[in-house]
């Protein structure tokens, strides 16, 4: 039998807001703060704020809903934070409660009216450039990419070779409605490895978008229907190309299906997957100057900014550049970009210059949402560098046409610089 959805009070993490003794150490990394200097835009700023309306002292109010809008979830402030004061976690909470005081505000509501309906959000993708505030090109990707779902559980491995293993995709929103190129990468990829890979029917939203909305509610029954998908299937293993969709399974669905006891899957980011696997295929030079960035969710998430690094690595002909601060957030932020898409650009044009600074021509990176960020700061940079995923640039060292990726220009110097 399984329990209700429980709400967590904010009560219950005083103590952890009263770890937080204002140092400041969290301002220096926080991209939010630095965008436009706001002290309640800091992480310090927004406990002070949380603490005050957890007295009494302050109500919650529009501005207070803001400041915690605009938390980007990097996680850059739990690093910093000689204290641990777990930040991304009470923000959380305190979203969750503002929600239950005053309602979803008009943005949450038409998003979360969206995310619920995948047919509807398909059908209206075409309008997420609008939303996103992104060009067509930087959310899309290539022109007219092979749908994930048109694929259904078709293994295009020739009959006669017996598979390695069977392995499940998670694709999530991103890669299912805006990136499918990066999902057919994925199978292409995979499958030259030997398995048979399938996407599995029911599978829903991760629920990381409704947990930064505040509703925990939704969040809890997406994690126990994706949860009874997963542990269902007989495979080998679950993976994921989506940096943000697999930290939710890590670190949130712990929490999210702890009221009903039930059982997790183990859900590994596709570069965790691919890790050490690769030596055994015939992978033809991929010559480009390249630079990674770090998705958020990835390297401070989940501790795998070393693995990415050696599977792209892996690829011969790459001239890896690290750009200054790869780990700093490219500003996507999920709902953030929809709900304030000016602070979002700012802390996107940084990471643009950055970029800029390697002269790369490929920007690679382990997550659709940052890869989305990142093209339409270029683009607004004027700058032509490439963005792509990993597994994209895999898919082309194994001479497969459609990857994703364009075939020329890549060893151009001029590429990745920014016009003046």
């Amino acid at each position: 039998m399984r329990s209700k959805n429980k709400k967590i009070s904010l009560e219950a993490y005083r103590k952890d807001i009263t770890r937080c003794v204002r140092c400041g150490a969290c301002s220096t990394v926080c991209p939010s703060f630095l965008a436009d200097r706001r002290e309640s835009r800091s992480p310090r700023g927004r406990m002070a704020l949380i603490e005050a309306v957890l007295d009494g002292k302050l109500r919650v109010s529009d501005v207070y809903k803001d400041r915690l809008a605009t938390c980007t979830g990097c996680l850059a402030c739990e690093s910093a934070c000689a204290s641990g004061v777990p930040f991304s976690t009470i923000i959380l909470a305190a979203k969750e409660q503002a929600v239950r005081e005053t309602g979803p505000g008009i943005v949450a509501s038409l998003v979360s009216a969206a995310l619920k309906r995948p047919l509807l959000m398909r059908s209206l993708a075409w309008l997420a450039p609008v939303a996103l505030h992104y060009s067509g090109k930087a959310v899309r990707g290539k022109e007219k990419p092979l749908r994930i779902a048109d694929r259904g559980l078709r293994n295009r491995k020739r009959q006669d070779q017996k598979p390695k293993g069977r392995v499940a995709f998670y694709p999530g929103c991103a890669v299912s409605n805006f990136q499918q190129d990066i999902g057919d990468a994925v199978f292409t990829v995979l499958e030259a490895l030997g398995y048979e890979v399938i996407v599995p029917d029911g599978l829903k939203c991760c629920g990381r978008p409704y947990l930064s909305l505040g509703d925990r509610a939704a969040a809890e029954d997406l994690a126990r229907k994706n949860t009874d998908v997963l542990l269902s299937l007989d495979v080998d293993a679950i993976v994921t190309a989506c940096a943000s969709c697999g930290l939710t399974f890590k670190k949130e669905y712990p929490a999210l299906l702890a009221p009903s006891g039930g059982k997790q899957a183990r859900v590994l980011d596709i570069h965790e997957f691919l890790h050490g696997k690769l030596a055994g295929l015939d992978l033809q030079p991929v010559n480009a100057r390249v630079t990674w960035h770090d998705p958020c969710h990835l390297g401070r998430g989940q501790g795998l900014a070393q693995t990415a690094r050696d599977v792209l690595r892996s690829v011969p002909g790459i001239e890896l550049v690290e750009m200054k601060e790869p780990g700093q957030c490219c500003g996507f932020g999920g709902v953030m970009r929809v709900s304030h898409p000016s602070l979002s650009g700012t802390i996107g044009e940084k990471k643009a210059r950055d970029i800029a600074a390697t002269q790369a021509t490929l920007v690679v990176t382990g997550c659709p949402g940052c890869r989305m960020q990142i093209a339409d700061a270029l683009r607004h940079a004027g700058s032509e560098a490439e963005v792509v995923h990993t597994a994209q640039v895999i898919a082309k060292a194994l001479s497969i046409a459609d990857c994703g990726m364009r075939i020329s220009d890549l060893e151009s110097p001029e590429v990745g610089k920014i016009r003046k």
